[in-house]
């Protein structure tokens, strides 16, 4: 099954393309559509890497708290910043909370939809720039966004699925076990369930809100187009991101 690509980015541990994935009418361009975890830690040689990659715009679904505490490291990279918070925040900032994953997913596409929507929009736009969305972890709400991104445009599902939940082994080890680490300092015990909070992926939580969209309207293209996604702006994507066949 195909799943998108990590490429090394200093600073980063999630950081990939998902070019490559199948279509229903060809496959996802290289280079066009990149997914991270934080960007704040990337110095020289990250910011040169992202240079390379002929990034653009930055998409960043973080809050408040969370940019201010860890400010994406751009330096003087020529790029456009976009700054989309999902006011749920993190799994990470959801430890002390006790929300699952299913919970956390369900809250972004029922009362965060404007948020998709724009960040879809600004995908659509991006012409020859290449686009990163990132988040903290780069697996919940930039997974969210991703995933509808590509099932949008035809990417298929069961490929949307799988490349999710790859997510978990890049944050396996020394990223996970900072966060943990960063928890405790809340007073939050390490566990079992917290450790899939903070770096899990498995798939059915994904596939449980993929459901959810579909029950309620028919198709994840459905859901955009009421959620207020412009068809033209579909199709723009569909133009960016899909190689024909």
């Amino acid at each position: 099954m195909e799943t998108s690509t990590r490429i090394p980015v200093p600073g980063t541990y999630n950081f990939r393309d998902v070019g490559g994935l199948p279509a229903a009418t060809g496959t996802v361009r290289d280079g066009v559509l990149y997914r991270s975890d934080g960007l704040a830690r990337l110095g020289e040689a990250g910011q040169e890497r992202l240079r390379d990659l002929g990034v653009g715009i930055v998409i960043d679904l973080r809050d408040e708290r969370e940019v201010a505490g860890m400010p994406d490291d751009l330096g003087d990279l020529d790029v456009e910043v976009l700054r989309l918070p999902v006011f749920e925040g993190s799994g990470a900032s959801q430890g002390m909370a006790g929300i699952s994953l299913e919970a956390l997913y369900e809250r972004i596409v029922t009362q965060h939809t404007s948020v998709v929507v724009d960040a879809l929009r600004e995908i659509s736009t991006a012409g020859d720039r290449a686009v990163v969305v990132h988040c903290t972890a780069g697996k919940d709400r930039t997974g969210i966004v991703i995933a509808l991104a590509l099932l949008a445009v035809g990417v298929d599902r069961e490929s949307v699925v799988a490349d999710y939940a790859s997510t978990e082994a890049n944050l396996a080890g020394e990223w996970l076990d900072g966060m943990i680490a960063r928890m405790a300092g809340y007073g939050v015990s390490d566990s079992p369930a917290l450790r899939t909070l903070l770096g899990g992926s498995p798939r059915e939580a994904l596939d449980d809100v993929i459901e959810l969209v579909e029950r309620e309207h028919g198709s994840v293209r459905e859901y955009l187009l009421t959620s207020g996604l412009e068809l033209s702006a579909i199709a723009a994507l569909e133009q960016l991101l899909i190689e024909p066949a």
